[in-house]
C-alpha cells in the first residue's frame, strides 16, 4: 500500500476514533446538562469533558504507550485470571450486553419513534436495517477507515454543524437559570454543576471503550503502512488528540443549545417537562431541532442520531469480535460477529430505559478499575512496574466499585439490603463516597501502601 501523507494518515484515523467514540448518549448526555444547568453550563461541561474527553484520551495514550492491543494485556501485570475476567467483563459490557443494544434502542427512539410510531413491526423493520448495516460494516476491518473516516464521520458532522448553526442564528431562547434535575449529586446541576458534570460524562462510557477500539485503531495504522512502533504509537496518540478535540467542540455546542432551549418545555416548580412527562436529552435535542429546523428538523436529528449510533455500533462490534477471536482463535471473527449482533439485536427489544438500568451497577465497577488500570500502566515507570502496586491499588478501588455497584443493585431490585455501617462508611465518612467516587482516595491508599511495599521490598 502507499505511503499516505501524515495530514491524511492523522485525519482519516483521528475521524474514525472520532466517529466510535461518538454515540447518541454523547449528544443526549450533553444536552440534559445543558438544559439543567443553564448558566453554569461552563461548569458543568467543563466537569463533563474532564470524564468524557480526558479519560478516553489517557486510554489511547495507554494503549500506545505500552505497546499492546487490547484490555486484557494492559491489566496483565496485576494477575492473568483478573485481566481475563476484566477483559471479558469491559468487552461484553460495552459490546453486546448493553452498549451496542442501546445504541439501536436509542436511535430508534430518539431518531425513528417520533417519526414512524412505535409499532412492532416498526421497531422489528429498523432493527433489521441498523443491526444490519452494523454487521455489514463490522465484517469488513480492512474498510473501516475508508467507510467510516471518509464518508460516515463528515455526513454526520455535516448535518449536525446545520443544528449548531441555527442555534445562533436564531436561538429558542437566552442561557437560562440553573436547576437541580433530581436530588442526586449526579443530577444537581444548580448546586454542584462540576461533580454533576464529572458523573454525567461516565454515562458515555467512552473511557470504557478506549481499551476496547485499540485493536481497531492500532490495526488501522499499520494499514496504512506504519510499522514501527514507536511511530504507531505517536499516530496512534495524535489521531487520539484529534477524536477527542472534535468530541470537546460538540459538547459545548449541544450543551449550549441545551442551555438556550428551556423556553421549548415547562417548568413545573422540580423539572422540565413535555407533554406532562420529564424530559430528556432526546426531547432536548427533538424539540431544538423541530424549533429551528422546522418539519425536517426530526428526520435531521433521525440521521443525526442514527449515524452516531451506526458508528459506535459498527466499532464496537468489529473490536468484540476482533478481542474474542483472538482469545479463541477457532471461532472465526466474522462469527464472532454474528454472535454479537444477533444478542445485541434481542437485548434491543428490552427497551432503552431497560438496558440504561441494568448497564449501571456494572458501570460503577467496570469504570473505578479501568481508570486506575489506565493510570498505573501510565505511570509504571515511576514503580517498575511492580505487581505489588497495581494489585494493591486495584484491590481498594475494587472494594469503593463493588460498593457502589451493590448499593445501586440493591436500589434497583430491592433484592437486599447492604448492612448500615457499610453505607454510613461509604457514604459518610469516605471522602468524596456521597458523589459514588469513593474509589479516588481508597485507589490513592491503595497505591501508596503498594509503593511503599515495593521501596521495601526493593532495599530488603
Amino acid at each position: 500500500m502507499m505511503k499516505q501523507s501524515a495530514l491524511v494518515r492523522y485525519g482519516a484515523i483521528g475521524l474514525m476514533l472520532f466517529a466510535l467514540f461518538f454515540g447518541a448518549g454523547n449528544l443526549i448526555y450533553p444536552a440534559f446538562l445543558g438544559i439543567y444547568s443553564g448558566s453554569q453550563f461552563w461548569l458543568a461541561i467543563i466537569g463533563f469533558c474532564l470524564t468524557a474527553v480526558t479519560l478516553p484520551l489517557l486510554g489511547v495514550v495507554a494503549i500506545a504507550y505500552t505497546g499492546i492491543e487490547d484490555a486484557e494485556s494492559l491489566a496483565r501485570p496485576i494477575s492473568k485470571r483478573f485481566a481475563l475476567l476484566f477483559s471479558v467483563a469491559l468487552y461484553l459490557s460495552i459490546g453486546p450486553f448493553f452498549a451496542i443494544p442501546r445504541t439501536g434502542a436509542t436511535s430508534y427512539s430518539i431518531g425513528i419513534e417520533p417519526i414512524f410510531g412505535s409499532s412492532l413491526w416498526v421497531k422489528i423493520a429498523y432493527a433489521v436495517v441498523f443491526f444490519g448495516l452494523s454487521y455489514w460494516l463490522a465484517i469488513k476491518p480492512s474498510k473501516m477507515v475508508e467507510r467510516i473516516g471518509k464518508y460516515i464521520t463528515p455526513a454526520l458532522l455535516f448535518v449536525l454543524a446545520i443544528l449548531v448553526v441555527m442555534s445562533f442564528l436564531h436561538p429558542a431562547g437566552n442561557v437560562g437559570m440553573p436547576y437541580n434535575a433530581s436530588p442526586t449529586i449526579s443530577e444537581s446541576f444548580a448546586d454542584f454543576p462540576l461533580v454533576a458534570g464529572l458523573i454525567q460524562g461516565y454515562g458515555t462510557m467512552d473511557a470504557l471503550a478506549s481499551l476496547a477500539f485499540s485493536i481497531v485503531v492500532i490495526n488501522s495504522v499499520k494499514m496504512f503502512g506504519v510499522k514501527d512502533n514507536r511511530d504507531i504509537a505517536k499516530v496512534t496518540i495524535l489521531s487520539g488528540v484529534i477524536a477527542v478535540f472534535l468530541l470537546a467542540v460538540i459538547y459545548i455546542f449541544v450543551a449550549r443549545i441545551g442551555a438556550t432551549s428551556q423556553n421549548l418545555f415547562e417548568f413545573d416548580g422540580a423539572q422540565f417537562i413535555l407533554h406532562q412527562q420529564p424530559i430528556d436529552g432526546g426531547h432536548v435535542l427533538s424539540q431544538a431541532s423541530l424549533f429551528y429546523l422546522g418539519g425536517i428538523g426530526r428526520s435531521v436529528l433521525a440521521v443525526i442520531v442514527f449515524l452516531a449510533c451506526l458508528t459506535t455500533s459498527t466499532g464496537l462490534i468489529s473490536a468484540c469480535a476482533e478481542y474474542f477471536n483472538k482469545l479463541l482463535p477457532q471461532i472465526s471473527h466474522v462469527a464472532w460477529a454474528t454472535v454479537f449482533t444477533l444478542i445485541a439485536l434481542s437485548l434491543y427489544f428490552i427497551g432503552l430505559s431497560e438496558i440504561i438500568k441494568w448497564s449501571i451497577p456494572v458501570l460503577y465497577l467496570l469504570y473505578p478499575l479501568t481508570v486506575v488500570i489506565i493510570f498505573l500502566s501510565l505511570g509504571r515507570h515511576i514503580f517498575g512496574n511492580d505487581v505489588r502496586v497495581y494489585q494493591m491499588t486495584v484491590i481498594f478501588a475494587g472494594l469503593a466499585g463493588l460498593y457502589d455497584a451493590l448499593f445501586t443493585f440493591s436500589k434497583m431490585t430491592g433484592w437486599f439490603v447492604l448492612p448500615t455501617p457499610i453505607v454510613q462508611f461509604f457514604t459518610e465518612f469516605l471522602p468524596l463516597g456521597e458523589f459514588s467516587m469513593g474509589w479516588v482516595p481508597l485507589a490513592a491508599i491503595g497505591f501508596v501502601i503498594g509503593y511503599i511495599w515495593h521501596l521495601l521490598a526493593k532495599h530488603s
